[in-house]
């Protein structure tokens, strides 16, 4: 249910998705690779095919030796030696396929993997400490100054008993420069708290806090 939700950013040093700011081009790279790789299936489903296998087949090398975004960097260099003799030996061709694209969407792969690990030991992190202070929810992510210039925020918390998530947002209408809120729960108070989703938007900042504060409320009453 939460593999969407990003690490939290811990300053102007790391961007929105928990990217350092100095792998933050080698990420922009990695993606485009994947955008570029796989409208390949609307012209040509063999070579897709076989792109996608080997993307694959890399990917799961990368999450074997590579395990922080640092050695994904420092890594790139022999992969496409790796990636030509795997093809090698699984008998798969390369003819018409761009090799360091292949590369690369394999990179991107195991880039979200490395942040989504991030996320999880953020938020178990997160969870201790909440659970050590004898508080009810612990703070999951809150905006950066980075993410207030681009007139959004977000707030995610977790409940600490239930493992609930209540996300709160605010972003401005880009219309209007009127600010538009939003709360989102993932998991409701009571016998089974995996099955619930709520999700309301709001134009008045009181109204939104007042949500939230009752969301804690009924999740305090069935504690």
């Amino acid at each position: 249910m939460f593999e969407s939700l990003p690490p939290s950013a811990a300053g102007d040093n790391v961007g929105p998705a928990g990217i350092p700011a100095e792998h933050a081009a080698l990420a922009r790279r990695l993606r485009e690779a994947e955008d570029r790789l796989f409208p390949l299936a609307m012209v040509d489903a063999d070579r897709y095919q076989r792109a996608v296998l080997l993307v694959g087949l890399l990917a799961r090398r990368l999450s074997e030796t590579c395990a922080s975004l640092d050695e994904l960097a420092a890594g790139a260099d022999g992969l496409t030696g790796w990636l030509v003799a795997a093809a090698g030996a699984e008998g798969v061709p390369l003819d018409g396929l761009d090799t360091a694209l292949v590369v690369e969407a394999a990179m991107s792969q195991r880039l979200r993997g490395l942040l989504q690990e991030q996320a999880d030991e953020l938020r178990r992190q997160a969870v201790e400490r909440a659970r050590a202070a004898g508080l009810t929810w612990a703070v999951i992510e809150e905006p950066s100054p980075a993410a207030w210039r681009t007139g959004s925020a977000r707030w995610v918390e977790a409940h600490i008993e239930t493992d609930a998530l209540m996300v709160r947002s605010v972003v401005a209408d880009p219309r209007t420069g009127l600010p538009a809120y939003r709360l989102e729960v993932f998991g409701v108070a009571g016998d089974d708290p995996s099955q619930g989703v709520r999700v309301e938007e709001f134009t008045d900042r009181d109204a939104w806090l007042a949500a939230a504060d009752e969301v804690r409320s009924s999740f305090a009453s069935e504690s």
